[in-house]
This record gives C-alpha cells, sequence and structure tokens, in this order.
C-alpha cells in the first residue's frame, strides 16, 4: 500500500501546495472523478476525487486552478509531523501539534457525530468518531 508523506502547509505526496493541475495529474494520475464546486463569487473550484486512493483534492481556480487542500479518508498510510496520523488517538494528535509548535485550537461536535479538533495556525481538521479519526482535512490559503 502507498503511504503518503505530508508536511502541513507545505505538501502532500511531495506534490506542493500551489502546484499546478497538470503537476498534480503528473503525480497522482487521473482522478476517479472530477467535480467544480461554486466557490460562490461565480468560479467553480475543481476538486479531483481519487476514490480508489482514499483522498480527494481541492484546487483554487481565482489563482491559476492551483493545488490548495488535501482530504483524506482513514484508509490513507498517512505520514504527518514523523507520524502515521490515523494511528494516533485525539488526545494524541492534540498533543503532537502542541509539541510541533502548533497551538490555535479550536473544537467541535456535529450532530451526525463527528467532533473536528482544528488547529487554525497549521490550517488542518482532524475528524473523530466514537474516538477513532475518520478524516483530515488540510491545505493552505492563498
Amino acid at each position: 500500500m502507498q503511504v503518503y508523506d505530508a508536511a502541513l502547509l507545505k505538501h502532500f505526496g511531495g506534490v506542493p501546495f500551489g502546484a499546478t493541475s497538470e503537476d498534480v495529474a503528473k503525480a497522482f494520475g487521473t482522478p476517479d472523478e472530477i467535480e467544480n464546486l461554486d466557490s460562490g463569487d461565480g468560479t467553480a473550484a475543481p476538486v479531483w476525487h481519487y476514490w480508489s486512493k482514499g483522498f480527494s483534492l481541492f484546487f483554487d481556480s481565482e489563482n491559476g486552478t492551483r493545488l490548495c487542500c488535501v482530504e483524506a479518508d482513514n484508509s490513507v498510510i498517512l505520514e504527518m509531523l514523523g507520524k502515521k496520523i490515523f494511528h494516533l488517538n485525539e488526545n494524541e494528535v492534540k498533543e503532537l501539534m502542541h509539541d510541533s509548535g502548533y497551538r490555535e485550537l479550536d473544537e467541535e461536535n456535529h450532530e451526525w457525530g463527528e467532533k473536528r479538533v482544528t488547529f487554525d495556525d497549521a490550517n488542518v481538521d482532524y475528524y473523530f468518531e466514537k474516538g477513532i479519526m475518520v478524516s483530515i482535512n488540510f491545505g493552505v490559503m492563498f
């Protein structure tokens, strides 16, 4: 199984945030599905879904269709901050983030059962169900 390395605010799978869609296609291949989300200003923001690999890649269309965000589920082997991130529980994630210098913590319990743990200074959201991390969303803001 493929192991993906990620650096908060920097890259996913060796592809830097800000990479063009052409560079993303070279690295990850053709997506299983492409969706265009309304960005609210009349433009469409592409999302490339790699369902078979367990992640989706979001692009900022206002800046030349550049990679800006990744959403991965816990089927992905994701190494972040020196750890296989999906092997960690909520307290371990908070400790790792704090030890890595990230302090802007926000949490929310959603009515559908997920708990979101966000570190705004790292631009990352961790999602937990019944104490188990089910997905992560991270990227950059242009």
